[in-house]
């Protein structure tokens, strides 16, 4: 999981992710992590790939190629 701090500041900061999301930049701030259902909307804005910004929810799956190494 990359750093949330990062991630926010990838987006555009606080205070355009928490528009995006629809709460206030201080919450956004107090993140540890960017909550599942906002991490869509994030990627968007970051261009940071679901996977890459909660990997514990946004799981890739391996394609055959992949798996025969």
């Amino acid at each position: 999981m990359m750093n949330t701090k990062e991630i926010i500041r990838a987006a555009g900061g606080p205070s355009k992710v928490a528009r995006a999301v629809d709460r206030h930049h201080s919450t956004v701030c107090k993140w540890d992590f960017v909550p599942g259902k906002f991490v869509r909307i994030v990627s968007e804005l970051s261009k940071i790939p679901p996977e890459t910004i909660r990997p514990d929810i946004f799981q890739t799956t391996p394609t055959h190629e992949e798996l025969q190494r």
